[in-house]
């Protein structure tokens, strides 16, 4: 008795599922994946239907979809915040400091009429936000206020797959080390978590 062939359709649903589960849990930091496409050329199904089922064809296409995204050279993307900082005039050197430590870009400061105060309009990356508040207030005796705003996606300097990079705990890192630092470190907290929710129970 011979068995019935399993309906294409079934099989590209398999693979779309393993694709979006490769996307959606990215290979550099199991992040989602934007701005990608992929293009299926050629695929061979083994005629066995053991061989066939989405057990086999889901975890395979994730992978072929992992390999193809690690060839084409990806990038990480890290958020940038739009940041206004209202401070007075003796104080806008402070900020500028501030930003500076922080890889800020002043797109604009101006003086804001009716008033003592200066505006600064800049962009900061979003890791480098944890803190700006206490480091502005401390540098300007807390007199400027700040505020933030998601604004883009923006590339990661640096290559994230360059082994010779040597990433030491506690250190700040070269803006061409930053891609590298992030995948690691991100990896290793996903790892650290998952050993701690991995205990075995034996009675």
């Amino acid at each position: 008795m011979e068995d019935e062939p399993e309906p294409e359709d079934e099989k590209k649903r398999s693979s779309k599922a393993g694709c979006q589960w490769g996307t959606r849990e990215g290979p550099l930091c199991e992040e989602p994946i934007r701005n990608v496409k992929f293009k299926i050329l050629d695929a061979v199904i083994v005629p066995e239907s053991l061989h066939r089922g989405s057990g086999q064809i889901i975890p395979t296409a994730r992978r072929v979809a992992y390999s193809a995204f690690l060839m084409a050279t990806p990038r990480l993307m890290e958020p940038s915040l739009f940041v206004e900082v209202q401070a007075p005039a003796g104080c806008v050197s402070s900020v500028y400091t501030v930003l500076a430590r922080r890889r800020g870009h002043v797109t604009q400061d101006a003086p804001v009429p009716g008033s003592p105060l200066y505006l600064i309009k800049a962009f900061v990356r979003a890791i480098d936000s944890f803190g700006f508040e206490t480091d502005l207030w401390t540098h300007t005796q807390g007199q400027a206020f700040w505020l933030s705003v998601f604004h883009h996606w923006q590339i990661v300097p640096g290559d994230r797959l360059d082994k010779s990079i040597i990433i030491r705990p506690l250190e700040p890192q070269p803006a061409t080390h930053l891609a590298r630092e992030f995948m690691i470190k991100t990896r290793r907290c996903i790892s650290q978590f998952r050993n701690m929710f991995n205990v075995q129970v034996t009675f």
